[in-house]
């Protein structure tokens, strides 16, 4: 997905004309923080341990309409699980994802928008939970929110609120890396949270399986080979596993030695540095 930014404005600005203005702040509009309830991997869906362990939480949360939690270290798998859950789900779905510095009413912006499909026509907060409350009373489905951490326990008690305001007629899934901590915080919160599931990194034999599943190629790569580039580079981390792999694809690499994976990695360093 391309993001695209709209103008806000942020700091106050001396001026040579004698008065203050704003300087602009590139932010993300609203439609670059929605995910399509679908999967749009160019890699097989690897259903990780974490991944099978959130499977089987997800019946509960939408059969009774509760609320979940995913937290785990950032690419884990935490958002393409959630768009699993949403893809497979078979009711109505929407993902909206928290900026990471949110202003107050982001978050009712962001749902309104992620449920509906256009931008909220409520001008203040009041306005604004009574059309995300009407929308998710009438639409049912089941919504998403990735990277809630940012939204603190502020934006957790808006999300709650408009949870139990529709008594509750929607499934809520709350994803983000540190998000437990976060409702923690949040004592009515977290007496709601129907269920709870980490995402790990990867190590041992869930490694190997994994990068197994992701690519064939390495089941003849001898193990030591695998944890030599995950000690130099991915630490685990199913994403930084997944650019190693992309990258050799892209070279057309046949046989995965160690010059290869050494040059994939100083590669990758250089282009995350560019």
């Amino acid at each position: 997905m391309t993001d695209t930014f709209v103008a806000e404005t942020n700091d106050e600005l001396d001026t040579d004309n004698g008065y203050r203005a704003r300087r602009p702040v590139q932010r993300p509009s609203l439609t670059s923080l929605i995910l399509p309830p679908m999967l749009e991997l160019d890699h097989p869906l690897v259903r990780t341990p974490s991944f099978l362990h959130a499977a089987t939480a997800m019946n509960s949360i939408l059969s009774r309409n509760k609320i979940g939690v995913i937290d785990g270290p950032p690419g884990t798998g935490k958002t393409t699980f959630a768009q699993w859950a949403a893809e497979q789900c078979g009711r109505s779905s929407a993902i909206a994802v928290m900026p990471e510095k949110p202003r107050p009413l982001d978050l009712l912006r962001l749902c309104i928008t992620a449920v509906t499909g256009h931008n909220p026509a409520g001008r203040n907060k009041s306005e604004m939970e009574a059309e995300l409350v009407f929308a998710l009373s009438t639409w049912q489905g089941l919504l998403i929110l990735d990277e809630v951490q940012n939204v603190g326990v502020s934006g957790l008690t808006e999300a709650r609120y408009i949870h139990d305001i529709t008594r509750p007629k929607f499934p809520l899934l709350l994803v983000g890396w540190g998000a437990m901590s976060t409702i923690r915080l949040n004592q009515p919160l977290n007496d709601r949270i129907r269920t709870r599931r980490n995402f790990k990194l990867l190590h041992g034999q869930e490694l190997f399986d994994t990068i197994d599943e992701l690519d064939p190629r390495f089941a003849a790569v001898p193990r030591d080979l695998i944890r030599l580039a995950n000690d130099l580079y991915a630490g685990g981390n199913l994403r930084k596993w997944i650019d190693i792999i992309e990258t050799l694809e892209d070279w057309e690499v046949n046989v995965i030695d160690e010059t290869a994976i050494r040059d994939a990695i100083v590669h990758i360093d250089e282009e995350f540095a560019a």
